[in-house]
């Protein structure tokens, strides 16, 4: 551990109260080593008596009267204990007010360790993360592509199909379990110190999450099994597992079997349509296409602020604290889960995709932090801020999303600390909308899905799920017939 930052030579006007020696101790991260002299405590301790000498009342004493060396022998372990924590908060305070660096989060310091010295001065240390320090490139170099995608009968079909998944129903079956089958079940965890049951498991023939433990692999894992089959399944649990006592070991599970359940899509016709609130099918997909319309300029807006960020991180380069990174993970795979939902995907084909987010969740931190870091000191630069307006605004627009009234919904964000997050969130769109703004932007040609492609995706998709109802199998024909013929006619032409 090598240092970097000592105390300057004394002198009256720049010897610190505190003597603070700084070293490095890992990646961005620092040891803060803090000397509080033994004449600072001894006036503390003197302060803190005299305080309470005061004010404090003894057995036959007058207040303000009883000798200091009762008070000191009835009061002696309290009092040490507020003159620590008052001298340690001070010099810490002082320490990082002090120094140039630019802690993230809050300094390790295990208070409870620390004890005042019967005599002499007391040094304590405690470790910091440091904000990265790095030079913007120069934006004014910077060309987008824009790509203006084309709303076609195709996406209007994948829509439809996406809304029929998501009202699938589910059968119990005494089949062989098959991909896209959820399987109630009992798990049995073991591993080092660890020994818990689970007596009711739910998890689908795909990948997922068992308490809380991704597995990519489950389709592979499930699939063939029958009701009263055990599955063996390992796993390395993440360190941001919740369960602390389980985090970074390897586990077994024996998950076994009681229930499988398969899914019933329903049919494509005038019905759904009635359901979904429409007099028609086709007036069903006329609101799609207005919808969908709608997201393609936000899919357009979204791809110019991703190239922007694209460019930020592809010309910057500078490391990251591990501790952050490590916190980050988690609640970066919480905001992409939220994100999916609010996009109006299915709960199932989130479930499917938590596995792969969970593994990826380092990586999407790691970015999410840089673009923190630099669209920060972007805004810094440009003295971007962010009026009160300017959160009552995005607050309404959630109230609206969610149904709340924003008066409630901003008190309950101003309780949880989520509000500042919220702030800073409005400042780093403020900051891409400049960057875009700036920016040299061409046109690019739109990339167009192969029908074919999509047609036999979806045609095959829909026919492996649908076997449970014949009804539900006749409509997957026609529906794919249909689109079939859609296609031919475009590549006739």
């Amino acid at each position: 551990m090598s240092k970097d930052t000592t105390t300057p030579e004394a002198t009256e006007e720049s010897t610190p109260k505190f003597p603070v020696t700084i070293e490095h101790a890992g990646t961005l991260k620092k040891k803060v080593s803090v000397t509080i002299p033994a004449a600072a405590i001894t006036e503390k301790y003197d302060e803190m008596y005299g305080e309470l000498q005061g004010s404090v009342t003894l057995p036959g004493f007058r207040v303000g009267h009883a000798p200091k060396r009762l008070i000191e022998k009835r009061f002696g372990k309290d009092v040490a204990g507020d003159v620590r924590n008052s001298l340690i908060g001070e010099a810490l305070g002082e320490a990082l007010d002090d120094s140039d660096l630019k802690p993230l989060g809050e300094p390790d310091l295990k208070l409870e360790d620390i004890e005042l010295p019967e005599e002499g001065d007391l040094t304590f240390d405690f470790e910091v993360e440091i904000e990265p320090d790095f030079d913007l490139p120069d934006v004014s170099t910077m060309t987008l592509a824009r790509e203006d995608a084309e709303l076609t009968d195709e996406r209007v079909d994948e829509y439809l199909e996406n809304m029929r998944q998501g009202q699938a129903q589910y059968e119990k079956t005494e089949d062989a379990a098959t991909e896209g089958d959820m399987i109630v079940g009992s798990a049995k965890i073991t591993g080092e110190d660890i020994d818990f049951d689970a007596p009711r498991v739910t998890v689908r023939v795909a990948p997922g999450v068992i308490e809380g433990i991704p597995f990519a692999d489950l389709a592979k894992d499930l699939g063939g099994k029958k009701l009263g089959d055990t599955v063996a399944l390992k796993a390395d649990v993440a360190d941001t597992h919740p369960t602390e006592a389980w985090q970074g070991k390897s586990v077994e599970i024996a998950l076994t079997i009681n229930e499988i359940s398969r899914r019933v899509l329903p049919e494509l016709n005038e019905e759904f349509a009635s359901k979904a609130g429409f007099d028609s099918l086709k007036e069903y997909r006329e609101f799609i296409s207005t919808i969908l319309g709608q997201r393609l300029e936000q899919d357009t807006q979204q791809k110019l602020r991703k190239q922007a960020c694209d460019f930020l991180l592809e010309n910057t380069s500078f490391e990251l604290p591990e501790g952050i990174v490590k916190r980050q993970s988690a609640s970066a795979l919480q905001r992409q889960v939220m994100q999916m939902m609010q996009s109006g995907m299915p709960r199932e084909q989130v479930q499917e995709n938590i596995a792969e987010m969970q593994s990826a969740a380092e990586e999407t931190a790691i970015r999410e932090l840089k673009m923190s870091f630099l669209l920060g000191k972007y805004a810094e630069e440009k003295e971007i801020s962010v009026d009160e307006s300017e959160i009552n605004s995005r607050i309404a627009e959630m109230a609206q999303m969610y149904n709340r009234r924003p008066e409630r919904l901003r008190h309950e964000l101003s309780q949880d600390g989520t509000l500042q997050h919220l702030a800073v969130s409005i400042r780093e769109d403020k900051a891409i909308d400049l960057l875009i703004e700036g920016a040299k932007i061409e046109d690019a040609p739109a990339k167009k899905k192969t029908a074919k492609k999509s047609t036999k995706k979806t045609t095959k998709k829909a026919d492996g799920e649908t076997k449970a109802k014949k009804t539900t199998k006749k409509a997957t024909k026609k529906t794919t017939k249909k689109t079939t013929k859609k296609t031919t006619k475009k590549d006739e032409k």
